[in-house]
C-alpha cells in the first residue's frame, strides 16, 4: 500500500498514542502550512459558493442533474478529503492510516473522474439543445452513466485490484500508486490517462468549437436581418397584413436572441470550467506519466507533487456560480 517511491518519510507519522504537537517552524513545514492556509481559504469560498448554488437550484422546477453531480463531487472533496489533509499540513505529521488512505484516495480519484465526464456531457448536452433536439431525459441518464462509470473505474483499487491507493508527494494525500511496477498497474494508469483525460479532452474541444461556430452563425448579420421567406411570398397579396407579420417576425427574432444569449453565457461558463479543470489536472497528469517512466527528478522533489495536488483540489472543488446554471 505505502509503496510510492516519493519521500513520504520526510514527515513523521502521527500515532494515536502520541499527543499532537506542533513541529518547529522550519522552511519545509512553513511551506506546508502556507499550502494548508491556501487550501483552507479555497475550501471556505467553494463551500459558500456551492451552498449558494444549491439554494438557487432548489427554486428551479427543472434541475440539471449533471450540474448537481458536480455539486455532489465538490461536496465529497470538501467533507471527506479536506478535513483529513488540513491537520496533516498544519502539524507537519502524517496520519499513516491505511483505511483512511484508501478512502481518501478513492474519493479524490472518483471526484476527478466524475468531473471530467460531466464536463464532457454538459458540452454535448448544450450542443444537442442548440441543434433543437429535445431530449429531456438526456441529463438524467447521462448523470447516472457518469456515476456508474466513475465508481466502477475507481473502486477496484480500494480492494487492491489492478493497482492500489498510496501516499504521494510528501505523504499528506493519497492517490493511485503511480509507482507500482506491475504490468496491470501500468495498463490501468495508461487506460486512465487515455479514457478519463485524453479522450474527454478531445471531445470537449471538438464539441465546444462546434457549438461556438453554431452560435456565431446564428448571430451573424445575415441571419439576424434576413426577411422571412413567407413574408416575401405573400407580400404581393392584397389582403396580406404586412405590418402584422413583420411584428411577429421580429418578436420571434427577439425571443431567439434572448435564448441564444442564454445559451452563449452557458457556453462561456463551460469554457471557464473546462479551462479551470485543465489548469488543475494537466500538471498532475504530466507528473503521473513521468512517474510511470521512473523520472528520478519527480521522486526527489515531493513538493512538486504537493503543488499539483493543491491545483487539483482547487480545480475539482470549483463550481461555477454564474447565472447560466
Amino acid at each position: 500500500m505505502f509503496s510510492n517511491i516519493t519521500d513520504v518519510s520526510l514527515w513523521p507519522c502521527l500515532h494515536p498514542t502520541h499527543a499532537v504537537r506542533i513541529i518547529s517552524w522550519n522552511l519545509q513545514c512553513l511551506l506546508c502550512r502556507i499550502g494548508g492556509t491556501i487550501l483552507l481559504i479555497i475550501s471556505i469560498f467553494c463551500f459558500i459558493f456551492n451552498i449558494r448554488y444549491f439554494i438557487r437550484c432548489r427554486k428551479k422546477q427543472h434541475q440539471n442533474t449533471l450540474v448537481l453531480s458536480l455539486f455532489l463531487a465538490s461536496c465529497l472533496i470538501l467533507l471527506t478529503t479536506v478535513p483529513g489533509v488540513l491537520p496533516q499540513l498544519f502539524t507537519c505529521q502524517r496520519h499513516c492510516n491505511d483505511i483512511y488512505c484508501r478512502l481518501e484516495g478513492f474519493i479524490s480519484y472518483l471526484s476527478g473522474t466524475l468531473c471530467m465526464l460531466v464536463y464532457m456531457l454538459l458540452s454535448i448536452n448544450r450542443y444537442i439543445l442548440l441543434c433543437e433536439y429535445n431530449q429531456p431525459l438526456f441529463c438524467t441518464y447521462s448523470a447516472i452513466i457518469c456515476w456508474i462509470l466513475s465508481i466502477g473505474w475507481t473502486l477496484p483499487p480500494v480492494f487492491g485490484y489492478w493497482t492500489s491507493y498510496a501516499p504521494e508527494g510528501l505523504g499528506f494525500h493519497c492517490s493511485i500508486d503511480w509507482n507500482n511496477h506491475s504490468h496491470t498497474s501500468h495498463f490501468y494508469i495508461i487506460l486512465s490517462f487515455i479514457g478519463i483525460y485524453l479522450i474527454p479532452l478531445i471531445i470537449l474541444f471538438i464539441v465546444n468549437l462546434r457549438v461556438n461556430q453554431i452560435v456565431r452563425n446564428i448571430y451573424s448579420y445575415q441571419n439576424m436581418n434576413s426577411i422571412s421567406p413567407n413574408i416575401q411570398q405573400h407580400s404581393c397579396c392584397k389582403e396580406f397584413d404586412y405590418d402584422s407579420h413583420i411584428t411577429v417576425f421580429f418578436i420571434r427574432k427577439a425571443a431567439d436572441r434572448k435564448r441564444l444569449r442564454t445559451q452563449y453565457r452557458f457556453i462561456q461558463a463551460i469554457i471557464f470550467l473546462v479551462s479551470a479543470y485543465l489548469f488543475a489536472w494537466t500538471p498532475y497528469s504530466i507528473i503521473a506519466i513521468l512517474q510511470i517512466f521512473h523520472i528520478k527528478f519527480i521522486f526527489q522533489y515531493g513538493e512538486i507533487s504537493v503543488l499539483c495536488i493543491l491545483l487539483v483540489f482547487a480545480g475539482t472543488k470549483k463550481l461555477s456560480t454564474r447565472g447560466t446554471f
